[in-house]
């Protein structure tokens, strides 16, 4: 947890060249520690796809909305990876 402080007290963001890969970020409807518009920010590292889903919980949320965000990651996944078709 000390490295997990640490990194949090010296990080710096420094803007760079956007991502030109999809970016899907998770956040909890009722958290309290990091905004709706904070998890929105992450649209301007990337010029391709962008999209925000917000689940029920707070900062925890991948606890209490673990069903629901395995769900949308194998969705999300499942459209990434190549068909069998593809691949022979």
């Amino acid at each position: 947890m000390r490295a997990d402080f640490q990194l949090i007290e010296t990080y710096r963001y420094e803007p760079g060249v956007p991502l030109t890969c999809p970016i899907t970020v998770f956040g909890g409807l009722d958290d309290a520690v990091v905004s709706r518009e904070s998890l929105y920010a992450w649209r301007q590292e990337t010029s391709g796809a962008f999209k925000l889903n917000m689940l029920p919980g707070d900062h925890f949320f991948l606890r209490t909305s673990e069903s629901l965000l395995l769900r949308l990651l194998n969705d999300k996944l499942s459209t990434l990876r190549p068909s069998a078709a593809t691949t022979r």
